[in-house]
């Protein structure tokens, strides 16, 4: 038995989240392919037994790059297996069961649908920044999740987590709200004149959104506020409203597959 995982990873948590649910099927002989949504590469689900989708919640939904992924995913007629998950500093979003219901409306057997609680990466922004211990006790019982619910699937079992329907259009009707926003929060993301000029923030960008100008990097209106730039910058030069960052996401995010 094989499956494929498609995921999108701003900052790492959903990539290591990814990364534990490969390590916990490869207990059970089951191999997982790991493809990031932002490749170009063709989406083929006939090849695999099953299929999970992985996703950060941006602004109480999933990211558009997640939505324009679900669109061009095939409808099935033989219903495949399917894992859904989001990660979220939260305790649970409704994001999921928006993802699930996209995925359902395509023919896909919604079999896991949860939750996982990540450390919160837009502190500066909404929330508090954790601890050491506190960001620690979270991986570990997040790990421990990741435990669970794989050795459900394997068992047949289903768990279906966030199953609001009205939580999940106030969810919906919210990210619309923020997304409207983004392109005024996002001229709080500044380069400061530490900037080495490297283009690693540029290069990485999923929505190629930032430019070299006079000398700077330039932050444009197409920002969907993923936070990459910030937690890739080698030097620590981006600033949001002016403040140094600490790099809390600095270990997470190496595990992606960033264009040195």
């Amino acid at each position: 038995m094989k499956g494929v995982l498609y995921y999108f990873s701003g900052t790492g948590n959903t990539m290591w989240v990814a990364n534990k649910i490969k390590e916990n099927f490869r207990y059970y002989g089951v191999d997982i392919s790991l493809i990031n949504m932002e490749s170009e590469q063709p989406i083929n689900i006939k090849c695999y037994d099953f299929m999970i989708i992985g996703s950060p919640v941006h602004s109480g939904t999933e990211p558009k790059i997640v939505s324009n992924f679900f669109r061009k995913l095939p409808n099935v007629k033989k219903k495949i297996k399917t894992i859904v998950y989001s990660t979220q500093s939260g305790k649970s979003s409704s994001a999921v069961l928006s993802m699930a219901k996209s995925l359902t409306e395509k023919g896909y057997d919604i079999f896991i649908q949860t939750s996982i609680k990540m450390p919160n990466n837009r502190y500066f922004i909404l929330g508090k920044k954790s601890s050491l211990e506190e960001e620690s006790q979270v991986l570990i019982k997040s790990s421990e999740k990741v435990k669970k619910v794989i050795k459900l699937f394997m068992e047949n079992k289903r768990l279906k987590e966030c199953n609001s329907n009205i939580r999940m259009k106030f969810g919906r009707v919210y990210g619309k709200f923020l997304r409207n926003s983004l392109p005024r929060v996002s001229k709080n993301i500044t380069s400061s004149e530490e900037c080495m000029k490297c283009g690693l923030c540029l290069r990485n960008c999923p929505k190629s959104n930032i430019t070299f100008e006079n000398g700077h990097a330039i932050f444009h209106s197409q920002c969907m506020l993923c936070l990459r730039c910030i937690y890739i910058c080698p030097i620590n030069a981006i600033r949001y409203k002016g403040k140094k960052i600490d790099q809390i996401q600095k270990n997470r995010i190496k595990m992606l597959n960033l264009i040195k």
